[in-house]
């Protein structure tokens, strides 16, 4: 019985344990920043990670949002959509006045809410009624304790001392320094400056009152060049004394400053960062730190929050005590929350996993940090003076360094396991831009690696770099991704490679899919994309020259002219029919014994071209006949000047217009376009695997098409599309497609991407070195390098499509090419009438002639001059015979003619006045 026992326990145990380790909780969390706020965004991202790579039974799925300081309503949205979308915690914002915003929403939906910034209000007051939020950072009575301690140490012991802040908020922290002022009787003086303020006059001020003893509060960001802007006030002498408050003085560039002008005593704090084992020990506060990318206090604090969080959950899930949050912003509350933050209470810095950034933390029964602990340096010589907690209060450093001494040497025979420089075959396939060929200049033979370039080549050298490792690449003889034939039960190209240990390492435009993982291994993906549609890109319509006449063809061009002369012709036919038209030529004069009618063939056009070019017209009817037919007109060149402006405008957009098709949904329900894809390449396999309407009509039509819809590669789909000009359409992902519409300006991406992928390196299945490959991706993510490596391949532009000016300029822009007509025609037409002008004034001049009896030379010369005279706009009446005795050219005529005019006009107007009296 025992030896049976003996043989069922260990399967038991491993059943279990499979069974454990299927069942992950993925535990939704959301966080909100600001869009400055990069550094954290880093340490958030790196908490998940930490956190996840660790593969326990509890993931954390991270939803992110990024929002402005000062969009309140935003931000409120955003705390609904995380609520409504299942987190079982929200952190930040950083900002207090944005911070209480979420705060309020969380506290009423049952959400933990938490926070790694300081708030300058009593928080032992205002917890109260929000008991679902946790702060990180420091408590400000603590740090305020922390501080008035460091003042009270003997190396300082000051008895005055000026407080110079920029942040009105901090002053929090000098509570307690006011209170020790008030028993102490010390002199503490206050002075506020603003970022970016001339600190030259700031200093002046302060040393003017003779002040040795600083406590400068301010962002690490500008505590250098504060500093700097003392030195010429000698506030930086052997006698005066610096205390930095900021928790972030040691990441500033204050030690550029350390030279034979800037001797003072500096003092500056910061949160004590985690020791690594084997040394940590939460007893223990004075080992040595090892280098963190994470350095900003606000970064370390939200890093821990995640870390709280993570112990916090995985205790509750652990006890069988925990649901998903189902809450909805306007209703429900989550019950488990406060249960959530009465674990984190009982979290200390020995049983959270992985440790804490800022090392020891305790919260109190108010869910606020009172256990942390501080170093006291030199920032100057980046040298530790002294370490404080609540508990110890102030140490000297250097008499711990003998208990330090005694602990390391129970460390110093430990083996080496750094692993060796191994070298790994790199398998990938041919296909630009991951891996190409490089081309070999005259009297030049690359070997060895050096025989390829591109995207994969590049990535997989700085991966060999990070990691520590060689390699040598080996193209794939069938030049396949890794497909699964069924009917062969076998798979092909980079993954067969894989499978049968012919390589270690499978990288280039790889996707991750399910089958590919039940074969093969994956690393964390160094790109993200989607699926396109590559299209024909119609060129620009060519230019006219008289392109405004487009709008109407020849026949209603020549219609329009017959209708403007039949109709002037009606009008002087029904005017002379119409009796109220006939009038008298002075107005309101009874005694005229003549009419006249004003609708001569003239001025009848002159009313048409008037009424079609939308213009006024002096000219108006008077009969209801006249009026009926003007009426009847106006109408007609209404609608047809308004039909012309509308096809002009269409003309205009005509080489705006959208493609036939715009979505993969209007290339699906249409026969007359082709359009197909890669064969064998991770997005077939998407089209004819899924289930989803769209996707399997879609893979039914491009089987089912003659030519073969499929195409070998990436490139010869490219050649196709543009071979077809707008008869075939070719799908491929979003990085493939970008490269190459920066390489042919004829092809244009069509519809919104779809169906998120991912690249990512290959490797055989339970490979140790996979992990190691993942944390050099993230590694050269956080470095920048695969920004800079896809920057390198995909947007540099082989052929310039900018160069080309008709592909650069707006397409709605007219240019001279196609309004150089109207010019024309204003040209024409001003010449036209010069002409006219000029034929009239030759005609007066003959009739003048012929009536006086006068050379003609006399006339044409004395009209001449009158012409050139611009600045008279009278001109008398021409009676030449009178005149000639006088001059010959006539000009004394002119005053004669016109006084005399005068005279006449005066006359007839005391007639008129007689004849009304």
């Amino acid at each position: 019985m025992r030896v049976s026992l003996c043989v069922l326990l260990p399967f038991v145990f491993f059943a279990q344990t499979a069974q454990f380790t299927k069942d992950i909780e993925v535990v939704k969390v959301g966080v909100i920043f600001f869009n400055n706020e990069l550094e954290l965004v880093r340490a958030f991202d790196t908490a998940i990670r930490d956190i996840n790579e660790l593969e326990l039974d509890v993931r954390l799925e991270p939803l992110k949002h990024f929002v402005s300081e000062d969009d309140s309503l935003t931000l409120q949205e955003f705390a609904c959509e995380l609520i409504d979308n299942g987190v079982a915690a929200i952190f930040g914002p950083s900002a207090k006045a944005s911070s209480d915003i979420v705060e309020v929403i969380c506290n009423t939906t049952g959400i933990p809410h938490l926070q790694f910034d300081w708030h300058e209000e009593n928080f032992y007051i205002h917890t109260r009624n929000h008991k679902l939020t946790v702060n990180v950072a420091p408590a400000e009575n603590m740090l305020a304790t922390a501080f008035l301690d460091i003042l009270h140490m003997k190396q300082l012991d000051w008895k005055s001392f000026t407080i110079v802040y920029e942040n009105s908020r901090s002053l929090g922290r000098m509570e307690l320094i006011f209170g020790w002022r008030q028993v102490h009787k010390a002199g503490i003086k206050l002075w506020h400056f603003n970022r970016g303020d001339d600190y030259r006059i700031l200093w002046k001020l302060v040393s003017s009152t003779r002040e040795k003893n600083v406590v400068l509060d301010c962002p690490a960001d500008i505590i250098t060049e504060v500093l700097n802007a003392s030195i010429y006030y000698n506030m930086t002498g052997q006698f005066n004394q610096w205390f930095l408050t900021s928790l972030d003085t040691h990441t500033s560039t204050i030690r550029s400053l350390n030279s034979r002008q800037f001797i003072a005593k500096m003092v500056a704090v910061r949160v004590r960062a985690y020791m690594p084992p084997p040394v940590h020990d939460e007893a223990d506060v004075f080992e040595d730190v090892e280098s963190d990318p994470i350095i900003t206090i606000r970064a370390r604090l939200l890093y821990d929050a995640v870390v709280l969080f993570f112990n916090a959950i995985r205790n509750q899930i652990r006890s069988s005590r925990y649901q998903e949050p189902r809450v909805r912003c306007e209703r429900g509350f989550w019950r488990f929350g406060v249960e959530i933050l009465d674990q984190m209470k009982l979290l200390t810095a020995r049983n959270v996993t992985p440790p804490y950034k800022t090392q020891k933390m305790q919260l109190n029964a108010y869910r606020r940090r009172d256990e942390f602990n501080l170093e006291v340096y030199n920032p100057m010589l980046e040298r530790i003076t002294h370490l404080w907690n609540k508990n110890q209060s102030l140490v000297e450093y250097e008499k711990l360094v003998e208990a330090k001494a005694i602990k390391e040497q129970k460390y110093n025979e430990e083996d080496d396991f750094t692993p060796k420089r191994v070298k790994y075959t790199v398998s990938t396939r041919v296909g630009e831009p991951y891996f190409m060929w490089r081309q070999e200049p005259d009297g030049v033979h690359y070997e060895g690696n050096e025989r390829f370039e591109g995207y994969a080549v590049d990535l997989i050298y700085a991966l060999a770099e990070e990691c520590n490792f060689d390699f040598v690449f080996q193209p794939v003889p069938d030049n396949n991704y890794g497909s699964y034939d069924k009917t062969t039960d076998e798979w092909n190209g980079i993954i067969r490679q894989l499978m049968d240990n012919n390589a270690q390492i499978g990288i280039c435009d790889l996707t991750i899919t399910q089958a590919r993982r039940s074969v093969v291994d994956f690393t964390v993906p160094f790109m993200q994309l989607g699926v396109s549609i590559l299209f024909y890109k119609e060129p620009p319509p060519p230019k006219k020259l008289f392109g405004f006449f487009a709008p109407f063809s020849l026949t209603v061009w020549i219609c329009l002219l017959v209708a403007l002369m039949v109709t002037a012709l009606a009008l002087v036919v029904l005017g002379r029919f119409s009796q109220p038209d006939w009038i008298t030529p002075i107005a309101h004069d009874p005694n005229s014994s003549e009419l006249e009618n004003i609708w001569n063939l003239s001025n009848s056009l002159w009313l048409n071209v008037g009424s079609i070019l939308n213009q006024g017209c002096d000219l108006l009817p008077r009969g209801p006949a006249m009026r009926m037919f003007t009426a009847f007109w106006w109408i007609f060149s209404l609608l047809l000047s308004q039909t012309y402006i509308a096809k002009l405008a269409a003309f205009i957009t005509a080489s705006k217009m959208e493609s036939p098709v715009s979505s993969l949904h209007d290339l699906v329900g249409q026969n007359k376009i082709q359009f197909g894809m890669l064969k064998g390449g991770s997005t077939s396999f998407l089209f004819s695997d899924s289930n989803e309407s769209d996707y399997r009509v879609a893979w039914n039509k491009m089987v089912a098409m003659k030519p073969d819809a499929f195409t070998a590669s990436n490139k010869e789909g490219v050649e196709r599309v543009k071979r077809s000009a707008g008869r075939y359409a070719y799908l491929l992902e979003t990085t493939a497609l970008q490269y190459y519409l920066n390489r042919n300006c004829e092809l244009k991406q069509i519809g919104e991407p779809f169906n998120e992928k991912h690249y990512a390196i290959a490797v055989p299945l339970n490979a140790p070195f996979r992990s190691n490959l993942s944390v050099g991706i993230l590694k050269l993510s956080e470095k920048g390098m695969l920004y800079k490596i896809k920057s390198k391949w995909f947007t540099t532009n082989e052929t310039n499509c900018n160069a080309d000016p008709n592909a650069a300029a707006d397409v709605s822009q007219y240019t001279m090419e196609s309004v150089g007509g109207l010019f024309i025609v204003l040209v024409g037409g001003v010449l036209v009438s010069m002409l006219i002008g000029i034929l009239e004034f030759l005609w007066n001049v003959e009739q003048i002639i012929v009536r006086e009896n006068v050379p003609p030379m006399v006339v044409l010369k004395a009209e001449l001059k009158f012409f050139l005279r611009f600045w008279q706009t009278r001109k008398p009446l021409r009676t030449y015979a009178e005149s000639r005795g006088s001059t010959s050219t006539g000009y004394s005529s002119f005053d004669q003619t016109a006084s005399t005019s005068t005279v006449k006009k005066k006359k007839k107007k005391k007639k008129s006045k007689k004849s009304i009296d």
